[in-house]
């Protein structure tokens, strides 16, 4: 798969959380998507895939990078458990 197809199914798949201020982002990661694709046989210089992957590790921020369903990231783990703590007390 092209990085670009690759790109393209992530940014579908996170339609309800991206929105218009995302969208330079988005574009940055389509145009360094593309310079992937087209490097050929070379490969990407390292300077591409160091920028594709910082850009990639953004739009992750961004979509919240959490499977559906899950509590979120490490802030949110340790509140649900101080509020078990909290409703375990006799």
């Amino acid at each position: 798969m092209s990085q670009r197809k690759a790109l393209e199914t992530t940014i579908a798949a996170g339609q309800g959380t991206l929105g218009d201020r995302h969208a330079a982002l988005v574009e940055l990661c389509r145009v360094l998507a593309d310079q992937m694709d087209a490097a050929g046989d070379a490969g990407p210089s390292g300077r591409v895939v160091a920028s594709y992957l910082s850009a990639l590790k953004d739009l992750g921020r961004a979509l919240g990078n959490a499977a559906p369903g899950s509590t979120g990231g490490k802030l949110a783990h340790l509140r649900a458990e101080a509020a078990a703590r909290r409703t375990a007390r006799p």
